[in-house]
């Protein structure tokens, strides 16, 4: 006979949590964050290839260990098993059981990869932006009608930059043997307009994990101009002739601040979908200004749960 191991009876109503088996082609490796609940952990997005349509998934908590080792490449195909988040309302957000991954497959640049974005809603980033409630999406692609700017903000010398470098100088003792994060003082953001023909503009960071490493290498390879080096580079991703989208999420803290999460290629705009209000409220607003702000917390800006 079971026995319950608090010393009261056990509820025999009770049972074991039934985790999910998912599919999951990764789209999204953000740039690692020290966290106060997780410690140094990673974003990571993808999208569900299980079910009849495609759909969204966001992966929390990612350890840093699981991340550095490299075997787990952006456009891999991975199945594992994965729990509804208890503390993330976002209906995107899921708990990883890291240690039941299996990798599937390796989706290269090319029809195959393209043939899975394209089925993808695609969405304006005014009306993401307007619409509230936690029923909207919160990760999704969107078609740039107009590239306008890439700018960046030099953090040196900030209290909230320079305590999260104290953090990284201790390393993990969870991660031994994985280098000690390097984290850029510098956020990087992209300026665009959305397809919505009333749009004003957008400016949002960029948390890619691939222009933290382009800071982080770059800056020994090419000292003189790695930051136009930077610039030049991003700016080619989002080349028209590249037909590229934008992967964005949003924010757990500051849901209405979405984030440029990577850039994607290949993608054929179509009529974007609509986003309305979530259930009891409002309606959407044209716009208010909120897109352009910066992320609320300096630690783990996507996930710190």
């Amino acid at each position: 006979m079971l026995k319950a191991t608090t010393g009261r009876p056990m509820n025999r109503t009770m049972s074991p949590m039934v985790a999910e088996r998912a599919t999951v082609l990764i789209t999204v490796k953000a740039s690692p964050e020290i966290g106060r609940t997780h410690g140094e952990t990673v974003c990571v997005a993808g999208i569900r290839l299980d079910g009849d349509d495609y759909r969204w998934i966001r992966l929390f908590p990612v350890q840093w260990q699981w991340f550095w080792q490299g075997e787990h490449p952006k456009y891999q195909v991975i199945e594992l098993e994965i729990d509804k988040h208890d503390k993330d309302q976002r209906p995107e957000s899921y708990r990883p059981r890291l240690d039941t991954t299996a990798v599937l497959d390796q989706l290269p640049a090319g029809k195959r990869r393209a043939e899975v974005l394209n089925r993808l809603p695609q969405y304006r980033m005014c009306d993401l932006v307007a619409a509230k409630g936690w029923a909207r999406p919160s990760l999704g692609l969107v078609v740039p009608r107009e590239i306008t700017g890439f700018t960046r903000e030099d953090h040196t010398g900030d209290t909230a930059h320079a305590a999260k470098m104290n953090r990284a100088a201790q390393g993990s003792l969870l991660a031994q043997g994985a280098p000690k994060l390097e984290f850029s003082p510098f956020t990087f953001k992209l300026a665009y307009r959305c397809q919505s023909a009333s749009c004003r503009g957008h400016e949002q960071s960029i948390v890619d994990w691939e222009i933290s490493e382009a800071w982080r290498n770059w800056r020994r390879s090419y000292p003189t101009d790695y930051l136009d080096r930077i610039e030049e580079k991003w700016l080619s991703l989002v080349d028209p002739a590249r037909l590229p989208a934008l992967y964005v999420g949003n924010q757990h803290q500051a849901p209405q601040g979405f984030l440029v999460l990577g850039i994607a290629r290949d993608v054929t705009p179509v009529e974007p979908t609509p986003v309305g209000p979530g259930p009891g409220d409002t309606a959407p607003r044209s716009s208010d200004g909120t897109s352009t702000d910066p992320p609320r917390s300096t630690e783990g800006r996507l996930f710190d749960l």
